[in-house]
Formats: C-alpha cells, sequence, structure tokens
C-alpha cells in the first residue's frame, strides 16, 4: 500500500474506536518521521534487528511490540496490530508520560495537530531533540488531507460476514480484516451496520482491496 493509504487505514481505525482526528493527525504527523508510516519498518534498515526500533511508532527495543504482538496471537507487521498496541498502552497506561495528560485524555483532545505532534514527541517518543516542528507540518498536511473523511457515517462504514470467511470492516471503501471477537461487537455497539455477504462477494471486496 502506498504511504497515504495507510494513513487511512490508521485513520479510520483509531477515529472510529474514539481518537479525534486531531489525535490521529499527531500520530501520523509523528510515524512519519520515525517510519515513513511503513509498519514493517526496522531502524536504520536492519532487518531483524530486535534491540533497535521497530514498526510504525519505532517501539525500541523491537521485542517491546514484537513479543506483546505475538503473545496476543498478532501478525506484529500488520498495520491494525499496531494500532491495537497502542490501544493497549493507551487502557494500560503506558509509553506516554505526561504529568498533565493521560494518554487516554490525549486521544480525546481537540488541541491543534501541531500541539498535539508536539505533544507525542516529547511525550511518548521522547527523542534526543524534540525540537522537531517538521512534525507538527506534518501533522497538518495529514489533517487538511484526511479530515472531510467521515468514517462515521454508516454508508461509509460497515461491517461483512460470509461463511468460511469471518467479520471484515469496510471503511471508505477500503477493506480491512478484523483481528479480534472483540472487535465486531464494538464497531456495531457505535451504530455500525452489519450484512451477510456471499463469500464471492467478501472475497471480491477484499481482492479489490488487495488485502489477499
Amino acid at each position: 500500500m502506498t504511504q497515504q493509504q495507510v494513513a487511512e487505514q490508521i485513520w479510520h481505525y483509531l477515529t472510529s474506536r474514539g481518537w479525534t482526528k486531531q489525535a490521529v493527525s499527531a500520530l501520523l504527523g509523528n510515524m512519519q518521521s520515525e517510519s515513513e508510516i511503513i509498519a514493517d519498518s526496522w531502524e536504520s534498515g536492519l532487518i531483524g534487528n530486535m534491540s533497535g526500533g521497530y514498526g510504525l511508532v519505532q517501539w525500541t527495543p523491537a521485542t517491546k511490540y514484537i513479543n506483546w504482538a505475538q503473545s496476543n496471537g498478532l501478525v506484529y507487521q500488520d498495520v491494525i496490530s499496531q494500532c491495537k498496541r497502542l490501544e493497549w498502552e493507551v487502557a494500560n497506561s503506558q509509553q506516554f508520560y505526561n504529568p498533565n495528560m493521560t494518554f487516554a485524555q490525549f486521544t480525546k483532545s481537540t488541541q491543534s495537530p501541531e500541539a498535539l505532534a508536539d505533544i507525542f514527541i516529547r511525550y511518548y517518543e521522547r527523542p534526543f531533540n524534540p525540537n522537531q516542528p517538521a512534525r507538527g507540518i506534518q501533522a497538518r498536511y495529514w489533517f487538511e488531507l484526511l479530515k472531510g473523511n467521515n468514517n462515521t457515517e454508516e454508508e461509509d462504514m460497515f461491517t461483512i460476514g460470509a461463511d468460511g470467511r469471518g467479520i471484515a470492516l469496510v471503511a471508505g471503501g477500503i477493506f480491512y480484516s478484523l483481528l479480534d471477537a472483540k472487535d465486531p461487537t464494538s464497531f456495531w455497539n457505535t451504530g455500525i451496520k452489519h450484512y451477510k455477504v456471499s463469500s464471492k462477494t467478501f472475497d471480491a471486496l477484499q481482492e479489490r482491496s488487495g488485502r489477499l
């Protein structure tokens, strides 16, 4: 997938889970600097270096995320698996350490994308030099590009199921595999519709989005 397609996937997923558009934009602005928004990204291109950074936000050491994903039955290279790690960190107050804001509060914040991008680099990424205004500029870019994408509208977002295929999410015309049994219920509880389709229709939607 292209960088924009991955960004859209993250945007759809996290906004559907209650993150504000500003918070997701701030996250994307940081991911762009950390990994170019590439899920299977190894720090400095050193593939398999478990002591270096890995993933969209460059978890360091890589084992911090990879071991967690594998212990939870997730494909660690997958974009949504990495979003699930972020959700776990929010729920368990991990990685984000700000004396004035919890990670959960960050996800609900409507401060500007630039301000939230700065908060994220200082209190989540915590590099040696946190003064990186480019991340705020990138956050603003993603906000302006994606803010009109209202993925909470029923006609734009729904789940589908087929015999022998399980359940998947379709958002903005993009097909997303659902990774665990809790996901469908969480979407349905927000009013998202579910449709039973034939396996042929299910496969056609999946193939069109390149998710085979």
